[in-house]
């Protein structure tokens, strides 16, 4: 969610310093690529989500308190297969691609897209 809000006015909890973004900026684009698009994870059992109590919710003190939605908890352990994933998200302009070269009989269209004037845009 933080991706797509990206300078949007989205502002962090009160105590919390947010990372030197442009300094990661640069060190990233200063790192040499991945020799292959994509990265094997797995097979590995993972920890998703936690065990979240309702009852501290209602207080003010965010320091040592998890923040987790409905859906993230009990926490429980999965075990995951090996599989092959791109190391960095799909862009617009690579979905538009698949889309146009027979996505369109897999997929819906994306509901952040829009027609204009006959123009496909991201809203």
């Amino acid at each position: 969610m933080l991706l797509r809000t990206v300078g949007q006015g989205t502002l962090p909890p009160s105590g919390f310093t947010p990372p030197l973004w442009g300094a990661l900026s640069d060190s990233w684009d200063s790192a040499p690529l991945p020799p292959s698009s994509t990265v094997t994870l797995g097979p590995e059992a993972i920890t998703l989500g936690h065990d979240d109590s309702e009852n501290d919710d209602t207080s003010k003190e965010v320091r040592n308190h998890e923040f987790g939605w409905d859906n993230e908890h009990p926490q429980r352990q999965v075990d995951v297969g090996e599989f092959r994933i791109e190391w960095r998200p799909v862009s617009n302009g690579e979905f538009y691609e698949f889309y146009n070269s027979g996505g369109s009989d897999k997929v819906a269209f994306p509901k952040s897209w829009c027609m204009v004037d006959d123009k496909v845009c991201v809203r």
